[in-house]
């Protein structure tokens, strides 16, 4: 089915949902009355697609391109508007997450076990976020769920095994939650198993009427085989029976809210620890990756004649540690930030002439690596009868990580930060409460980016780029029946020459037909991913491109009381592909699997 015309015939329908987002302000607000580019992925999506990971949801977010190496739990990277994977800022709950070693974050072990929405935010968002928040943000929230306890039991094919077990429950003005996972699976090559297993817990309570106490943290391990790499002439690649990787990483906050006077109060103490090991013992080769961040965030709102003002500030450490057999070993290293930021959130309502949203905001931030960097950003919204007409214009940036300024014979402690430009306009509209359209086009620069410079043999501050391009959203409720459909048309290029960015695709989409009747309900996601170039690890090296693909997962369920068995075949047609070159995808799986919910 065309995406164009499916997108047509939702644009014709009647009637979306009023969700909340938290990530494109500094302030609750519905997707509706926002003036930026947002998309909310509830539980409901992920229950629904039996989805085990967040990636895989968020492959079919507008704007947004998946690229793993490979099988589950292998790495994988995220572009967003087709900027680098190291310009997404990942937050979980308002947390920074991402690796300050070398920035970006690895989405390969991030299950969805105790995630209740993911949210989106497409755009330049530095002014609120600092660092990072280049091509988008995506916040991973697993707090604020309805009180419930769930046990799900999946198994399928090659030896994959899942189990969760989730708990929410109010007891007074105190909120518990918490969710352990564990998952094993044997892979689709020799020495291509996973194993994983994560917790996530927290609590808030009311220690008075006008004060909020919470804690909140994640915990996850994981290990898993290489079953492939390329021989030690560049030749060919070969299996690798004994190539290991496994790790850690965990995360914990400290958020306090207060009610003072006209006054709203957040603090937030936060600590994100990452600690990564590889070893091929054939090969002779192994490495050992330590980093950690710590925060301080610190903000608080009132409204105002000229709208809700919320200022704020945050300080940061962050340091890194390394150890290969490459002899690339980097001792402990620290980088350390202080930033203010102040928004304005502003809504006028004209009656029958529509009402006026309106955001406007800006950030410094003070790094000891290389200076200061200012970034504002301005956004509005014109809404009238479901009508929504959107623009906004920003400036982000991303800061020199720690290997990039101190890794020994490359690093380069005079590198300051990347740098960029964005514009973008939108409309969107609503049909009641279970229909919309949406179509934004947007425009990017990007400046000073980091690269290794081969005639100073150091990264250095070279790189240019240039990203536009088309985002179609579209969602239709009718009776039993759903469809939810996107697509993406991306010009991203390398400037001055014009030559298409790796992994970014200039066509690509999704399509999901959901039914629902009764205890029946069936889920249909078929993503369509254009060709794009890549690089290939064979001499001589240089670029491929990496042919198109279309691969469909279907999910069956049936609900009878509190247990809700279900099937779910992965890659419906067998195809065969590759999201990064030289690594083979997860060809056809089935699995089944049962949720007892209470």
């Amino acid at each position: 089915m065309n995406l164009l015309l499916l997108l047509t015939f939702l644009y014709a329908t009647q009637s979306v949902k009023d969700q909340i987002v938290v990530t494109a302000s500094a302030l609750p607000e519905s997707v509706e009355s926002t003036p930026a580019s947002v998309t909310v992925i509830t539980k409901e999506d992920i229950d629904k697609r039996e989805a085990r990971d967040v990636s895989e949801v968020l492959r079919e977010v507008p704007g947004v391109a998946v690229s793993r190496t490979g099988s589950l739990g292998k790495t994988t990277s995220l572009f967003i508007r087709g900027s680098s994977s190291k310009q997404a800022l990942v937050l979980w709950n308002g947390v920074e997450i991402n690796d300050p070693y070398f920035s970006g974050y690895n989405w390969g072990q991030f299950s969805t076990a105790g995630v209740e929405r993911v949210e989106v935010a497409r755009g330049p968002f530095s002014s609120l976020y600092g660092a990072d928040a280049v091509g988008g943000v995506v916040n991973i929230i697993t707090t604020g769920g309805r009180d419930r306890m769930d046990i799900d039991v999946a198994a399928g094919g090659r030896g994959l095994f899942n189990g969760v077990a989730t708990l929410t429950r109010t007891f007074g003005t105190t909120n518990v939650h918490a969710a352990v996972e564990h998952r094993q699976d044997d892979g689709f090559a020799p020495n291509d198993d996973y194993r994983q297993s994560s917790v996530i817990g927290g609590f808030t309570t009311n220690a008075t009427k006008s004060l909020n106490l919470g804690i909140t943290g994640r915990w996850a391990d994981y290990d898993l085989g290489v079953p492939r790499n390329t021989n030690d002439t560049f030749t060919a690649f070969v299996p690798t029976p004994h190539h290991r990787e496994n790790g850690t990483e965990w995360q914990l906050a400290l958020p306090v809210t207060a009610e003072l006077g006209r006054f709203h109060a957040d603090l937030r103490l936060a600590q994100n620890h990452r600690d990564d090991h590889n070893e091929d013992p054939d090969a002779g080769a192994f490495g050992t990756t330590k980093s950690m961040r710590r925060t301080i965030h610190v903000a608080a709102h009132t409204d105002t004649a000229i709208g809700t003002l919320t200022a704020g500030g945050e300080a940061e450490r962050a340091e890194a540690e390394n150890t290969d057999s490459f002899g690339l070993d980097l001792s402990t290293h620290h980088r350390s930030s202080n930033a203010l930021f102040l928004e304005d959130r502003y809504t006028h309502d004209f009656a029958a002439a529509g009402r006026l949203e309106l955001t406007l905001g800006a950030r410094r931030d003070e790094y000891t690596t290389f200076g200061s960097e200012v970034s504002p950003r301005v956004a509005a919204a014109w809404w009238r009868d479901g009508n929504k007409f959107r623009a906004a214009y920003g400036q982000a940036f991303r800061a020199p990580q720690i290997g990039e300024l101190y890794l020994p014979f490359f690093g380069n402690p005079d590198l300051h930060a990347e740098r960029s430009r964005s514009a973008e306009i939108g409309y969107d509209r609503y049909f009641g409460a279970s229909s919309s359209f949406s179509i934004t086009a947007f425009n990017a620069r990007f400046r000073d980016l980091i690269a290794y410079d081969f005639l100073t043999s150091r990264f250095q501050n070279i790189g240019e780029a240039r990203s536009r391009g088309i985002e179609l959203a579209g969602t239709h409720r009718s009776g039993p029946f759903s469809a939810a459909a996107s697509y993406t048309y991306l010009h991203a290029t390398e400037e001055p020459a014009g030559t298409q960015l790796l992994r970014r695709p200039k066509h690509s989409g999704s399509i999901a037909l959901g039914y629902d009747r009764g205890p029946a309900s069936t889920q249909l996601v078929v993503a369509r991913v254009g060709s794009r170039p890549d690089v290939t690890d064979i001499f001589p090296f240089g670029t491929v491109t990496n042919r198109a693909y279309t691969v469909a997962d279907l999910t069956v369920r049936w609900i009878a009381g509190a247990f809700a068995p279900y099937a779910k075949v992965e890659n419906l047609t067998n195809t065969k592909y590759q999201e990064v070159f030289g690594y083979p995808s997860p060809t056809r799986r089935a699995l089944v699997g049962v949720r007892w919910t209470r």
